[in-house]
């Protein structure tokens, strides 16, 4: 899983709820959805839980004991991996690569990052930072080809370098407010 994009954040969470605590797919769920910061980033069906632990656990990122509940349906009692250990502690520390992918990766990795190393939420809030100014440079860059008369295209590129500016002082915030 180290080398998926951002978009599959939903598996590092996973993983990370895991690594907290073994648990099998309801409680993991329930955990999820009952989390105050993790339900404002995420909303999910139960059923994409399942997927995604089966296929977590087909990787090698998971690995599972059964439980017997008497008279009901045994159930998979999930552990994270080394491997999955190694994927996840590199997500967490890996700024997103893609602007799109602030609010549900980037934010996901800081929740795990504030409650376990408050140290490394700093570092990886500079690197964040970092990226987003070499993204800031790179529209601008781009935006200088977009001619006088064309309106929509200026209008994008404006638009795209606000989004910008708008997250590196929403970062930069987040760094200096970041409590101890």
């Amino acid at each position: 899983m180290a080398k998926k994009s951002s978009a599959h954040t939903l598996e590092y969470i996973l993983l990370g709820l895991i690594r907290d605590e073994p648990g099998h797919g309801y409680a993991l769920f329930e955990r999820l959805k009952d989390s105050k910061e993790l339900s404002l980033i995420w909303q999910v069906k139960r059923s994409k839980v399942y997927y995604l632990l089966d296929k977590s656990e087909k990787e090698g990122y998971l690995s599972y004991v059964t439980s017997s509940q008497g008279p009901y349906p045994d159930r998979k009692v999930y552990r994270i991996t080394e491997l999955g250990r190694n994927a996840l502690e590199e997500w967490l520390h890996t700024p997103v690569r893609s602007s799109r992918f602030v609010r549900l990766a980037f934010l996901s990795k800081l929740y795990f990052l504030i409650r376990e190393d408050k140290p490394s939420a700093k570092e990886l809030i500079e690197n964040q930072i970092e990226v987003c100014k070499n993204w800031l440079e790179s529209l601008r860059k781009h935006s200088q080809i977009a001619g006088p008369g064309e309106f929509v295209s200026t209008g994008i590129f404006s638009f795209r370098v606000g989004q910008i500016e708008a997250m590196i002082d929403w970062l930069e915030n987040c760094r200096d407010t970041l409590p101890e």
